[in-house]
């Protein structure tokens, strides 16, 4: 199958300014995508590349396995987005606002606009002025907007720029009901890594306009190093983490609240279970700790930055 979005070699400059140099990225059909970088990376300006509002660039862009620009209307017309933050009428309600901006692409009926409505959690306020919308309500509705004509590609700017924990909660529960349901691919940009890595199943990072890396997440963040966090009473502690130490094994050990936090080889863990079993330490937990988005982006991105790119 054709890729989501397939980038090659996409340079943008802003005057002198050079925002993106030779960037390259595959998005897979049928995920959850997440586009990550730093502040200042290039991911707008990317995006807003992908959907023609930003002209003279250079580089070969696809969507759907439809090339841009040559086929960009027939790409667009499979594609939802929100860059930045939705805006509507705000004296009109979020029906009204649907029907009425929907209806300027494609015929709309109202069974299809009260499902998108319902599928957002917006039904109680459906007749509510757009003006007097949360911040979260908004992003809500402009998800709604997104999805209206079924798109195959939704493609979204901090689609949780705002919100509140529970807020953040709610939208990614959305955005999956939408991947299952309607079976639209989705990419979208964020900076909160914790909420892209219960939400995608595949990321592109970029930095200073350039590739850093890809990939699915599970891949990213696999390691022949695992993490374990063990639990036990404070006055047992430090004869425990002395016994760890005394192994002989190569494991990084450091403190934790209510225990010990050990970084070690795949395939330890056991054996320094036994040995604090034989110790009679007594253990009243031993939980595994699963590697982090955020630790790989930080590495990647401050490997980037050594390398000196371009700015």
């Amino acid at each position: 199958m054709n890729a989501a979005i397939k980038v090659t070699d996409l340079s943008k400059n802003f005057g002198r300014k050079q925002v993106l140099q030779s960037l390259h990225f595959s998005v897979p059909p049928d995920s959850i995508a997440g586009f990550l970088g730093p502040n200042g990376a290039g991911k707008t300006t990317t995006l807003r590349i992908l959907l023609g509002l930003i002209p003279s660039y250079r580089g070969n862009l696809e969507m759907l396995g439809c090339s841009i620009p040559s086929q960009r209307v027939a790409a667009l017309e499979q594609i939802g987005a929100v860059v930045e933050n939705p805006t509507f009428i705000e004296t009109m309600t979020a029906y009204e606002n649907l029907y009425w901006f929907g209806s300027l692409y494609k015929p709309l009926t109202s069974v299809r606009i009260n499902e998108v409505i319902e599928m957002v959690g917006l039904k109680e306020a459906i007749h509510q002025r757009f003006g007097t919308f949360s911040t979260g309500m908004k992003q809500r509705l402009g998800v709604a907007f997104g999805i209206l004509h079924k798109p195959r590609l939704l493609i979204l700017d901090e689609p949780t720029s705002g919100m509140d924990p529970a807020g953040r909660v709610h939208m990614r529960e959305i955005l999956q009901l939408i991947h299952s349901e309607e079976k639209t691919s989705i990419f979208l940009s964020s900076h909160l890594l914790d909420e892209v890595q219960r939400l995608c199943n595949y990321v592109v990072i970029i930095d200073k306009g350039v590739t850093v890396s890809q990939g699915f997440v599970a891949d990213l963040l696999a390691s022949h190093l695992e993490k374990w966090e063990i639990r036990m009473a404070d006055e047992e502690i430090a004869q425990a983490r002395q016994l760890i130490e005394n192994l002989g094994q190569q494991i990084i050990v450091a403190s934790t609240p209510r225990g010990l936090l050990l970084t070690m080889t795949t395939g330890l863990s056991a054996q320094v279970n036994q040995a604090l079993v034989n110790a009679n330490i007594k253990v009243s937990a031993l939980i595994p700790q699963e590697a982090s988005l955020e630790e790989t982006f930080i590495k990647l991105t401050s490997d980037s930055g050594d390398k000196g790119g371009s700015s």
